[in-house]
C-alpha cells in the first residue's frame, strides 16, 4: 500500500499570508486590484459594447423593404 507523506506547511498565526517572502520577490511592488477594475477598451472582455444590437427581437437582416 502507498504511504502518504504530509507536506510541510508554514503556519502564520498572526495573519493569512505567507510567513516569509522569498528573496527574489522581496522588492517587487504590490498593486491591489479587483476583477471588476476596468483596464481599458482594448482589454474590455465584457462584451457590453455591442450587446444592444446583438440580441434584438427581429434582426435587421431579416427585414425586407417593400
Amino acid at each position: 500500500m502507498a504511504k502518504f507523506n504530509a507536506p510541510v506547511i508554514q503556519d502564520n498565526p498572526s495573519g493569512w499570508g505567507p510567513c516569509a517572502v522569498p528573496e527574489k520577490f522581496k522588492d517587487m511592488p504590490y498593486q491591489p486590484f479587483s476583477k471588476g477594475d476596468r483596464l481599458g477598451k482594448v482589454a474590455d472582455w465584457t462584451g457590453a459594447t455591442y450587446q444592444d444590437k446583438r440580441y434584438t427581437i427581429i434582426p435587421t437582416w431579416f427585414i425586407q423593404l417593400v
